[in-house]
């Protein structure tokens, strides 16, 4: 009897301490919104961003979890994203391409290269390098086709518009403020990941 009790505890033991690792390992997602099948035709958002997608009748067919997803679009659907960083929502009218929410891990492992995103009309590439003197930790080269370059190198940083001299003033990490508009940048050198946007002056 006492030997079942014991086996009944071991075993509650390990689903306990399974959940544990499993709540601790636990991921979130990012949304990516690709637009058509254009290459590079597409918009991410960074974890923890609130979001719906409605159909053409206003119903909610996907919207904001921590759970991988995607859906296809092939008919007029409206997503509506909820940025943290503005008060009102950006709105897509779409008719064509998919909305995925997709794991951060899937994000951080894509291999070093340059990567070409757009936002706001504005087409943004960036390379991300491994940094030669701080071992494990990751350096970028950011820039924009409106002429803003943002680098970053062994947790020194800066940004210039156009050349090297027209240097342009950052706020916190990173909020990059020109005559353009304002880059809204984020970087983590342990792991690669950026997140962008760019709001144009209106």
């Amino acid at each position: 009897m006492e030997t079942k009790r014991i086996k009944k505890m071991n075993l509650l033991t390990v689903v306990v301490l399974l959940l544990t690792i499993n709540f601790g390992f636990a991921q979130e997602t990012y949304l990516k919104i690709t637009k058509s099948d254009k290459e590079n035709d597409f918009e991410m958002y960074p974890p923890g961003t609130k979001f719906e997608l409605k159909n053409k009748h206003g119903y909610i067919v996907f919207k904001n979890s921590n759970d991988p997803g995607i859906i296809t679009i092939d008919d007029a659907y409206t997503l509506y994203v909820y940025p943290s960083w503005k008060n009102d929502a950006d709105v897509f009218n779409l008719k064509e391409g998919k909305i995925e929410n997709v794991l951060t891990s899937a994000h951080s492992q894509m291999p070093t290269k340059a990567y070409s995103i757009k936002s706001n009309g504005v087409s943004g590439s960036y390379t991300v390098t491994d940094s030669k003197d701080r071992k494990g930790k990751k350096n970028l080269q950011f820039k924009l086709s409106n002429g803003i370059t943002f680098l970053y190198e062994d947790d020194k940083y800066r940004a210039y518009l156009n050349e090297e001299y027209n240097y342009i003033r950052i706020k916190g990490k990173y909020l990059i403020e020109s005559e353009l508009g304002t880059l809204k940048l984020s970087f983590n050198p342990d792991n690669g990941v950026v997140w962008w946007v760019f709001e144009p002056k209106e």
